[in-house]
C-alpha cells in the first residue's frame, strides 16, 4: 500500500505544483515546508537520551523503504526515503539506520545525511565549545531547509510521495550546538577563559519549521513523568504530535510473583489515559489512542543482533507507517484547501 492522496492524481498534481510554488517564492520560509504533499516530513523526539529514538526512527525507514519496493521493481521510479540527523555527538545514527535496513531494499533505496557532527559523545552544547567548532540555531535550520528542499524539488509526483525522518539529539529539551551567533550567547568568559556560547533547547530550535512529530516515550519504571513533561514541551511551543511509540525498558515480577510488569507498556496505558482525560479540555491528540500511541517489546540484550527485532516488529513499523501517511495527507490537504 503506497501512500498516495485519496483524490485523483489530477488534483494531487495540482496540489503538488501549488506547494512548490509557494515553496519558491517564499524560499526563506521554513514553514512553507508543511505543505509539501509530494513530502511527508516527521520530526522525530524523545523523552531522553536512550529511549530509543534512532531504532524508532530506523524502524519508520525501513517501512517506508518497503512501501516504496512493493510499487516498483525499479528503483529509479521508487518514492524516495530519507534519514536526516542534524546534530550528531560521537558515533553516527546515520550508519545504524543503513546497518539495519531490511535485506529486501538496496543501498539506493535509502539517502541519510548528517549536517553537523562532533567527535565526542557529549550534549551538543558541549562538544561544540569542547571541540571550538561552533554551530548556530540559524545555521542548523539554514541546513536542514536546504536539504528538505532538495528532497522536495528532487520528487516526482509520478514516483510517489517522498519520506523523510529527521532525528532530533536527546531529549525534546536538551541542548542544541552552542555558538557566539545565538541570541542567547552571554559575552562573557568562563573559569578558564573560553567564551560562554549561546544554546537554544531542541524544541525551540526547530519550531520554526512547524513540522509534525513522531515522539518516543520512556519506557522505564519512571518514564511516565519524563513523557509528560516532554509532550507539554512540545505541545506548548506548538507541536502537532502525531504518534508516540514507547518501547519496554524492563519489567519485574510483580510481588505475590505471578505476573510480570512490563513498565513501558504500562506507560502507553498511562499516557492514554491522560490524553483522554485532557481531551476532555483541550485538544492534544486524536482520540484514537491505541492507534497513536503504541508500545514494543523491549530490544534483545547485547551483543545480540537486532535483525530477529526489527522482523517481529515490521508489521507494527508498517501500520506506524501508513498512519503517519494518512495524517499528513489529511493535514496537507485541508492546509491547501483552505489557501484555494
Amino acid at each position: 500500500m503506497l501512500c498516495h492522496p485519496p483524490v485523483g492524481r489530477a488534483t494531487h498534481q495540482a496540489v503538488v505544483k501549488l506547494s512548490k510554488r509557494t515553496l519558491t517564492t517564499s524560499s526563506t520560509n521554513a514553514a512553507a515546508l508543511a505543505l509539501l504533499s509530494s513530502h511527508r516530513i516527521h520530526l522525530l523526539f524523545g523523552a531522553n537520551t536512550d529511549v530509543g529514538k534512532s531504532i524508532v526512527s530506523t524502524g519508520l525507514v525501513r517501512a517506508a523503504a518497503l512501501d516504496a519496493v512493493s510499487s516498483s521493481n525499479d528503483s529509479q521510479h521508487r518514492p524516495l526515503v530519507n534519514y536526516i540527523k542534524p546534530l550528531q555527538c560521537g558515533g553516527s545514527d546515520e550508519s545504524f539506520v543503513l546497518r539495519h535496513r531490511d535485506g529486501q531494499t538496496d543501498d539506493n533505496s535509502i539517502h541519510c545525511q548528517t549536517l553537523f557532527s562532533w567527535e565526542t559523545p557529549a550534549s551538543p552544547h558541549l562538544a561544540s565549545r569542547w571541540e571550538n567548532l561552533p554551530v548556530s540555531d540559524e545555521q542548523v535550520v539554514s541546513a536542514l531547509t536546504s536539504s528538505l528542499n532538495d528532497i522536495t524539488v528532487g520528487t516526482d509526483v509520478e514516483r510517489g510521495m517522498a519520506t523523510t525522518i529527521v532525528e532530533t539529539a536527546g531529549g525534546a529539551l536538551s541542548p542544541s550546538s552552542s555558538s557566539p551567533r545565538n541570541p542567547s550567547s552571554i559575552q562573557s568568559t568562563n573559569s578558564k577563559g573560553a567564551a560562554h556560547w549561546g544554546w537554544s533547547t531542541q524544541a525551540d530550535l526547530y519550531s520554526p519549521l512547524k513540522l509534525p512529530v513522531v515522539f518516543v516515550g520512556d519506557g522505564k519504571l519512571g518514564g511516565i513523568s519524563v513523557t509528560l513533561s516532554s509532550l507539554e514541551a512540545l505541545w506548548n511551543r506548538g507541536y502537532q504530535v502525531d504518534a508516540v511509540v514507547f518501547i519496554d525498558g524492563e519489567s519485574e515480577r510483580s510481588s505475590d510473583e505471578t505476573e510480570i510488569i512490563q513498565f513501558g507498556k504500562g506507560n502507553a496505558e498511562a499516557l492514554r489515559e491522560y490524553i483522554s482525560m485532557q481531551q476532555q479540555q483541550q485538544h492534544r491528540m486524536e482520540h484514537d489512542n491505541e492507534e497513536t500511541i503504541i508500545y514494543l517489546p523491549a530490544l534483545p540484550p547485547m551483543p545480540i543482533p537486532l535483525d530477529d527485532w526489527y522482523e517481529s516488529n515490521d508489521e507494527a513499523f508498517m501500520n506506524l507507517h501508513r498512519l503517519l501517511c494518512r495524517k499528513w495527507l489529511k493535514r496537507d490537504l485541508e492546509n491547501v484547501l483552505g489557501n484555494w
